[in-house]
């Protein structure tokens, strides 16, 4: 499918902006909080930010929110919910009906979520690669599904210069599925399958070595 100009440098901004780079890409800031006991919380930025910048806790907390809704409607076959949740940019790129065709057939290879991890949130505002101003949140995440067990990405929010709510700028997902994990492993080795997942996820951000749930 052929990417909308807007789209395509949309995507090729967002790579520029180095959240999906490595951990030495951010800054990990300690931020001052009264109103706990505790007197730092790490928040991570990514070099190229708006100097100074640091997220609010109200931000943080829309972005963890808008996350969990994002997923938990994807979850529940909500497809319609889930696409009006997703930026202009992000919507003129994929019309409604192949968004909701996408999702059905993954869900029928995927079968039922079994859980979801956060990894890490990694903010940046204002990056000069970007192709709109304001913040964004990247959420690396790790998931494993009935018939999937290997299975990573990553989630991009913006929230526009004036505030409001984060919308889903974009979403990128790698995962092999356990049917075709068994047969790697019975025509090939289990040696394959462990080096053909490593290279995949590579495109996870901060996934590193996390292994697969084991089924023994």
């Amino acid at each position: 499918m052929k990417l909308s100009p807007i789209f395509a440098a949309l995507m090729t901004a967002i790579a520029a902006l180095g959240i999906f780079g490595s951990a030495g890409r951010t800054q990990n800031s300690p931020v001052q909080d009264p109103a706990r006991s505790s007197p730092r919380r790490e928040v991570n930025i990514t070099s190229d930010s708006a100097p100074g910048w640091l997220p609010s806790r109200i931000q943080e907390e829309q972005v963890l929110k808008e996350t969990s809704d994002y997923f938990s409607a994807l979850d529940q076959q909500q497809y319609e919910r889930t696409y009006a949740m997703m930026a202009e940019a992000n919507r003129n790129s994929l019309p409604l009906s192949q968004f909701i065709q996408k999702n059905r057939e993954f869900r029928e290879r995927s079968g039922t979520l079994v859980r979801r991890n956060i990894l890490k949130v990694t903010w940046t505002k204002d990056p000069a690669a970007a192709p709109f101003r304001g913040v964004y949140a990247a959420i690396d995440v790790a998931t494993q599904f009935v018939n999937i067990d290997r299975h990573c990405g990553y989630v991009v929010l913006y929230q526009r210069p004036s505030g409001g709510d984060f919308e889903v700028m974009r979403q990128e997902s790698n995962f092999i599925d356990n049917a075709t994990a068994a047969k790697i492993e019975r025509d090939k080795t289990g040696a394959v399958l462990d080096q053909m997942w490593a290279a995949l996820a590579t495109n996870c951000p901060n996934y590193g070595s996390i292994a697969p749930p084991s089924r023994h």
